[in-house]
């Protein structure tokens, strides 16, 4: 008989924020069967690498090149999947840099704000800083852990909303620009976890604002949903998968998984069961065997 095979199409590596390398990803998901997976760093294309292709043709993994884009839409951020795209697209790259390149602006200026207010922090010894190996994270939130000014990554957090700092105000790439680039790059642009991105009340109806919202952001050209994801009930992966297969739009399903940082989902790579024939209508020839 043969075994169902499943895909991730949602998984972090220590090239953004997750604490995983590529080889332990690329392990974890051959040890829980899962035969496809998509790297989707957030605003980086860096663990595309011939050896990260060997390295899965090896363990039977095939990757598919993906990434997770942060975008704005009507003054609000979401998050944006690339799958199937080609790697070495240089306006996807362009894209890619240009988020990176205002996040971290956004980082240093609350970095200057605490340093004003005397907390301990030093810009200085934050550009000399380096993340420690298998922790996640993202640089300021290690820093001020490092340093002692918090006790875990997350408590970090709390100096965003102290300081009045909302990811609404960072310059990200569009919506609409997102969507061009990844499509021009080869792959589908895909919403991800809506279920995350905008209040949903599990009995609401198809005319609820989350619904209201959904439908425009799907007015803006959007190739797919990713309809399965830990954050999301049964009842919203239902909805949504029903929604895609009456649009004709690309179904997507992943863990979003970090490692050991921002667990809220307490997942491990296939742990979201997502069957290969549920998503195979996005796979494109990028996929290398």
């Amino acid at each position: 008989m043969k075994m169902k095979q499943y895909a991730d199409l949602h998984v972090h590596t220590s090239f953004s924020d997750g604490s995983d390398s590529v080889s332990q990803a690329l392990a974890l998901a051959e040890r829980n069967n899962v035969s496809l997976i998509s790297i989707t760093d957030h605003n980086t294309l860096a663990a595309y690498t011939e050896e990260a292709f060997l390295e899965g043709e090896r363990l039977g993994v095939k990757l598919l090149p993906g990434v997770e884009l942060d975008v704005i839409h009507e003054g609000k951020q979401y998050h944006m999947l690339g799958l199937g795209v080609d790697y070495k697209n240089g306006k996807l790259l362009e894209a890619c840099a240009h988020n990176a390149g205002v996040q971290e602006q956004y980082n240093l200026d609350l970095l200057r704000l605490m340093e004003q207010d005397g907390l301990g922090v030093s810009e200085p010894d934050y550009h000399r800083y380096e993340i420690p190996a298998g922790r996640g994270g993202w640089k300021l939130l290690n820093y001020l852990l490092d340093i002692g000014v918090t006790q875990s990554l997350l408590e970090g957090l709390k100096y965003y909303d102290q300081y009045g700092f909302k990811t609404n105000s960072i310059k990200f790439i569009s919506l609409k620009e997102a969507i061009d680039t990844v499509r021009g790059a080869g792959g589908a642009a895909i919403l991800a976890h809506p279920g995350e991105q905008i209040p949903y009340d599990q009995y609401a109806s198809g005319n609820s604002p989350f619904w209201s919202e959904l439908e425009g952001l799907l007015r803006a050209g959007l190739d797919g949903v990713e309809c399965i994801h830990p954050l999301h009930g049964f009842g919203l992966q239902e909805e949504l998968i029903s929604l895609c297969q009456e649009r004709g739009l690309f179904i997507s399903g992943g863990t979003d998984y970090h490692g050991s940082f921002f667990s809220r989902q307490k997942q491990v790579i296939g742990g979201q069961f997502v069957p290969m024939e549920l998503v195979s209508p996005v796979l494109n020839n990028n996929i290398k065997n």
